[in-house]
């Protein structure tokens, strides 16, 4: 598998005129991504210049298996998890009490096994570090907030090639997870990393995309210029200003 960047003249399907396209091939596969628009465009976004992505983690980037339930199957805990998930989906719980219960399943789980079990366990969409690559040499920042254990978050940031990353903090002492969250960062809080980020990098709004799935993204779908739904549920799909159901997260390139 490589990668391979190249500036291509094309039509954009959204567009009346002509665009610039970047050409991202991965094996035998091509796919295109908007560079920069050229002429009188009646789109609001050809006169915006995209300068970061930011992405949910769980059941954005990857499928089926969540950052907690990760680490509760390292831990020897997916049962346990399962059945606070059956509380969950009924209504007994609230996601976030729930997270708290899950938490706990992991108490004692040495935080070195992460970063074996993300890469052995995890299943993430195709090309996240190719998309990641190709956002960089168009200088694009992207990075990970996710409601899930900002540990997690970390190595995902380190294997794919993130800017930055943020999530909730599970304590962890003497490198190991003591089941307790100090700061859950819900769905409000993901809008208070993403302006931190924004902050200190000077960036503004219209100039950052949302990419998420669910309904703790939309608030960052209101908040960004533009908001893209992958794999989402109905209430997401309605608040993004695109929606795709893929395995390849480098298809959201048509998009940027």
């Amino acid at each position: 598998m490589y990668l391979q960047c190249f500036f291509a003249r094309t039509p954009h399907k959204n567009l009346l005129l002509h665009s610039e396209y970047v050409i991202m091939k991965v094996g035998s596969r091509e796919c295109s991504c908007l560079k920069t628009v050229s002429g009188n465009v009646l789109e609001e976004r050809s006169s915006i210049m995209t300068k970061l992505v930011c992405f949910d983690l769980d059941d954005t980037l990857t499928q089926e298996i969540h950052s907690v339930m990760l680490l509760c199957m390292l831990h020897g805990k997916l049962e346990q998890l399962l059945e606070i998930e059956k509380l969950e989906s009924n209504g007994t719980l609230q996601w976030i009490e729930s997270d708290y219960q899950k938490a706990a399943l992991i108490k004692g789980l040495p935080v070195e096994t992460l970063h074996e079990g993300f890469i052995k366990i995890l299943k993430p969409l195709h090309n996240i570090r190719q998309t990641i690559h190709c956002l960089k040499e168009r200088d694009i920042r992207s990075v990970i907030i996710t409601a899930g254990p900002v540990q997690v978050a970390d190595v995902a940031k380190y294997l794919w090639g993130f800017d930055a990353s943020y999530g909730s903090n599970y304590e962890v002492l003497d490198g190991v997870f003591t089941g307790k969250i100090l700061e859950h960062i819900g769905d409000k809080g993901k809008i208070s990393c993403l302006q931190h980020y924004c902050r200190i990098n000077k960036l503004l709004p219209n100039e950052c995309i949302a990419v998420g799935d669910g309904s703790t993204d939309i608030p960052l779908f209101e908040y960004c210029d533009t908001s893209i739904a992958i794999n989402a549920s109905e209430g997401a799909r309605q608040k993004a200003t695109f929606s795709i159901q893929t395995n390849d997260i480098s298809d959201i390139l048509q998009f940027i």
